[in-house]
């Protein structure tokens, strides 16, 4: 696939994303708009519930258990929809904290760190120690940040207003994302002066890269 390719699919992605958070965010200052609310809490999950389960083998039992949990969820639209707020704050909440996991178990003994995983497929080779010690300490960085916006989110959620938890949450917990890219190239510069730089962008070339590489040896090896 092209770069362009690659590039209106991240673009599209983008503005899918900002078009939910700006939908969610109506929905919560809106008053009245319980029922717009519960269908972005609901119909994203659901979405990939039905695209997991399509996928699935075992799909012949899954998908008519989707179909259940469906109609039953709009047999209680009404009442959901008067604390549909909930659901939005755990679709928060549970993405942020499976971004932890995602990072903070790389960390534990015997497991190699997902920002050394990375640097690795950057380097196509063995990594400094220097390399090692820093893109572990990264991998550790991004894991507080995700359990940070978790916290945050779960504070705001039980004790400021709804609308200023939907602010954060929708319009400010990924611009701190982008944030948190922007400082860690900069102590990437202090903390390793000699090394190659390169961005977000490079490591998901390589990962693409390493992994269709490994999908056609297995597929080979069959």
């Amino acid at each position: 696939m092209s770069h362009t390719a690659n590039a209106a699919r991240a673009a599209l992605a983008v503005a899918a994303v900002a078009a939910w958070q700006a939908g969610a965010h109506y929905a919560v200052a809106t008053p009245g708009a319980h029922g717009f609310g519960l269908a972005m809490a609901l119909v994203p999950p659901l979405l990939l519930a039905l695209a997991a389960a399509a996928r699935s083998a075992r799909r012949a039992w899954l998908l008519p258990l989707w179909a259940l949990v469906a109609l039953a969820l709009w047999l209680a639209r009404t009442s959901l929809a008067s604390h549909f707020e909930w659901g939005l704050y755990l679709e928060h909440v549970s993405f942020n904290l499976a971004m932890a996991l995602l990072f903070g178990r790389t960390l534990a003994a015997g497991r190699v760190p997902l920002c050394t995983q990375f640097a690795s497929m950057m380097h196509a080779g063995a990594l400094s120690p220097a390399v090692a010690r820093y893109t572990r300490q990264i991998t550790l960085a991004w894991t507080l940040f995700f359990v940070a916006i978790a916290g945050v989110s779960t504070l705001m959620f039980a004790i400021a207003p709804i609308v200023a938890w939907s602010t954060f949450a929708n319009y400010l917990a990924l611009p701190l994302v982008a944030v948190m890219f922007v400082a860690e190239h900069a102590c990437r510069r202090f903390a390793l002066p000699g090394e190659p730089r390169a961005g977000m962008l490079d490591a998901i070339r390589a990962y693409r890269h390493t992994t269709r590489h490994t999908t056609q040896a297995h597929a080979e090896h069959r």
